[in-house]
C-alpha cells in the first residue's frame, strides 16, 4: 500500500474538488436552457425551455400499463406528482414506498401520482410495480420524449404540479416522505 505524505494528500483532495466542481458546472440543468425534442413521426425539432417552478407543466400523453392513454392536461384540478424513474435506478426504488404511502394518504383529497418510467418495457415495469405493491399509475415513456421534455438527466426527477397545471416544486434525486407530504399538503390546502 502506498502511503501519501500530507502535502500529496492535500494536492489530491484539491484536484478532486476542482474536477468535481467542474463536472457540476458542466452538467447542471439551467431552467432557461432549451432542449431539443423530436416529435414522434415528425422530421422537425422544436426547442422548449426546461420545466421550472412557476411555469405551466409541459403537457404529455403516455400509455399506462393497461394500454390506456393518460394525458396530464386531463388531471387539471388535482395536485399531481410527476416522478420520472426507472426500475434499474436504486434511488428511484428507494423512494417508491414513500410515494406509495403519500398516494394512499392523499389520493382521496385530490392528489395523484404519474410515475413516468423512462425507456423500459411494460412487462418490466408491471412486474416491478406488482412485486413492490405500488398502486399509483405507471406510464411508459418508451422513447424518452417526456424524460427529455422534463430534462430528467438525474433519476429520479420529481415535479409537483398544482391544480392549475403549474409546476410548483422540482426535485432532482430521491424524495423523503416529509418533503412529499409537506409539498402535497401545501398544494392541497390552496384554493382550487
Amino acid at each position: 500500500m502506498v502511503m501519501l505524505r500530507r502535502s500529496q494528500w492535500d494536492m489530491l483532495m484539491l484536484v478532486t474538488l476542482v474536477v468535481g466542481l467542474g463536472l457540476i458546472v458542466l452538467t447542471r440543468v439551467r431552467p432557461d436552457q432549451p432542449v431539443a425534442l423530436a416529435e414522434p413521426g415528425a422530421a422537425s425539432v422544436a426547442t422548449v425551455p426546461a420545466p421550472r417552478e412557476g411555469h405551466p407543466a409541459p403537457d404529455f400523453t403516455l400509455l399506462d400499463l393497461t394500454g390506456q392513454p393518460v394525458q396530464l392536461a386531463d388531471l387539471r384540478g388535482q395536485v399531481v406528482l410527476i416522478n420520472i424513474w426507472a426500475t434499474w435506478c436504486p434511488p428511484c426504488r428507494a423512494e417508491m414506498p414513500m410515494i406509495q404511502a403519500s398516494y394512499e394518504q392523499y389520493r382521496d383529497q385530490g392528489f395523484t401520482v404519474l410515475a413516468v418510467n423512462s425507456r423500459e418495457d411494460a412487462a418490466t415495469v408491471a412486474g416491478y410495480m406488482e412485486a413492490s405493491g405500488l398502486t399509483f399509475p405507471a406510464l411508459l415513456d418508451l422513447d424518452g420524449t417526456v424524460s427529455n421534455a422534463y430534462q430528467a438527466r438525474v433519476m429520479p426527477s420529481s415535479f409537483f404540479v398544482d391544480r392549475a397545471g403549474v409546476i410548483r416544486a422540482v426535485y432532482r434525486g430521491p424524495l423523503a416522505r416529509s418533503v412529499i407530504a409537506g409539498t402535497v399538503e401545501q398544494l392541497l390546502a390552496e384554493a382550487p
